[in-house]
């Protein structure tokens, strides 16, 4: 494989020809690195930095080969052709479409060692007997001082004015071991050496059991535990401050712009030491499809498809103003190391969406169709500059937390991604979902009720429909992208495969490793 340029290697030809010889040089590549000629890795650059096959529907396939290539030589090669093989890697992550995707998703595969993460045993999941009382003078709260309940938890005051007693309730059917879980990484986090400020609530526990059973909580709700089954435990009072809250509480321009900041430092942060929060913010292609589809409906970013409810799944993030949340979902990594690209995705997905969330809840009731028939135009309420200051800090502060340097370049140009969002998210085009008949099957006849009143149908309405006759179309947006097509914002993608591909392969240098990228992984599914 010598020779001196692009065209000697056939990579200059047709799709066919320039796929074959990509696959050439990485079967050599896996080899024997040693043998590919400088002059080869040049080829790769060029194939991937000309984009000639962009219209090719199978394009990915042959720039993932190209970039994957580079990628053996980067962790393989003799250090003259890891140098290049970096340089053309980087090239590649600046050139927009499908080389940029295809290369973030072969430096995913990139071997990082010491991220396992750690053993954080669950406790048993066994509930010890309580009165709401008894649970309060425990914790030191007076619910006579007031309780007022925050989706399925209840909050109540304590003796100390910045404590509160959170009292987070089970589901009706939801396994208690989730419960248990966030007690024992909470207990577990409050040991870690945070670098920035991340307030860590504590479980209300003497030993065992870690769980309360408190069959009369107020406001009770349908759909929790009979027996009344709860997690306790003492929170600093801005626990539940979002940092892109509306109205009085909303943030200034660089008080919005730390906190989310702060936050990516922190998923960055605790992905560098191998412990991955698994739900930033709830991110779905269709919540509609979630009982018959194997992924369960959950969004896959390296995939195009439409981002089901973006404004909805942004509204409560969890991480707000103290650290983050919901410690429930925070795994070890341990193995799995080919869920790492995505999930790191996943993480800064949810940032810019919770960004851009925020310039929307400036106005929260401007959202939806007009009654002329008109989407909702809310392109006024963002500022530009402010939101790529924002997302360009986001990569910044969430690579200083993975990688621990600071001061790194943005692999994506962040006022052109605002200028994107703001195009996207400002203007509600895509409000429709549709209840499909397969979906309605494997509904009762009060289920399919149920679900269309809590999509905002009226009551009467709801129950003059009939299940099993047709499709239903309800108005649940605003969403990326029309209902089962493609997502409406690629470039909100392109950024993140840009901006963790930077991520793993700074670690990746910065570590030293020179074995081979690790095969498989996790794969996406077509949507």
């Amino acid at each position: 494989m010598t020779g001196p340029g692009y065209e000697a290697f056939g990579l200059d030809g047709d799709f066919t020809a320039a796929f074959l010889a990509a696959r050439r040089v990485a079967d050599l590549a896996g080899r024997d690195p040693a043998a590919v000629a400088p002059a080869t890795v040049t080829a790769l650059r060029t194939l991937l930095a000309r984009n000639d096959h962009a219209r090719q529907t199978q394009a990915r396939i042959l720039y993932r080969e190209a970039a994957g290539a580079l990628v053996t030589l980067l962790a393989k090669g003799p250090p003259h052709l890891a140098g290049l093989s970096r340089e053309a890697l980087a090239r590649a992550l600046a050139t927009p479409g499908k080389p940029r995707l295809a290369t973030a998703e072969a430096v995913g595969a990139l071997p990082l060692a010491g991220l396992r993460g750690p053993d954080v045993p669950v406790p048993p999941s066994v509930a010890g007997p309580a009165t709401f009382a008894a649970l309060c003078g425990r914790a030191g709260a007076d619910p006579a001082a007031g309780v007022r309940p925050a989706g399925r938890s209840l909050l109540v005051p304590t003796r100390r004015p910045d404590r509160l007693l959170v009292v987070k309730r089970l589901r009706q059917g939801e396994d208690p071991s989730g419960l248990a879980r966030e007690a024992a990484w909470m207990e577990h986090c409050a040991t870690l050496p945070f670098p920035e400020p991340c307030h860590v609530p504590t479980p209300c526990r003497d030993g065992e059991p870690v769980l309360f059973a408190v069959p009369d909580l107020p406001f009770p709700l349908a759909g929790l535990d009979p027996a009344g089954r709860c997690l306790a435990y003492l929170a600093r009072t801005d626990y539940f401050a979002y940092p892109n809250a509306a109205g009085p509480q909303a943030l200034a321009d660089d008080a919005l712009a730390g906190a989310l900041g702060r936050a990516a430092f922190l998923f960055g942060w605790l992905a560098g030491q191998g412990i991955l929060h698994e739900a930033a913010i709830p991110l779905f292609h269709n919540r509609v499809q979630r009982g018959r589809r194997e992924d369960g409906g959950v969004y896959d970013w390296r995939l195009p498809g439409r981002l089901d409810r973006w404004l909805h799944s942004s509204l409560h993030p969890n991480f707000g103003l103290s650290g983050l949340r919901d410690f429930e979902h925070l795994v070890a990594l341990g193995d799995r190391t080919g869920t790492l690209y995505r999930r790191l995705g996943d993480h800064l997905v949810s940032l810019f969406l919770v960004a851009g969330s925020a310039f929307r809840l400036r106005d929260p009731a401007l959202v939806g169709t007009l009654p002329d028939g008109r989407p909702a135009d809310a392109r006024h309420l963002f500022d530009e500059d402010l939101l790529a200051r924002i997302v360009g800090h986001i990569h910044g502060r969430y690579f200083e937390g993975f990688v621990g340097e600071a001061g790194a370049r943005v692999p994506f140009h962040p006022r052109e991604l605002a200028r994107r969002m703001v195009e996207e998210m400002g203007v509600d085009r895509h409000m429709a979902e549709l209840l499909r008949l397969d979906d309605q099957a494997a509904m009762t006849d009060a289920a399919f009720v149920a679900f269309l009143t809590d999509r905002g149908l009226a009551p009467a309405e709801a129950a003059r429909l009939r299940r099993g006759q047709a499709d239903v179309e309800l108005a649940t947006g605003p969403h990326l992208g029309a209902f089962n097509n493609r997502t409406s914002l690629p470039e909100l993608n392109e950024a993140t495969a840009a901006s963790v591909a930077a991520c793993l392969a700074a670690r990746h240098e910065k570590s030293g490793e020179k074995r081979p990228p690790a095969a498989g992984g996790d794969q996406p599914r077509t949507p």
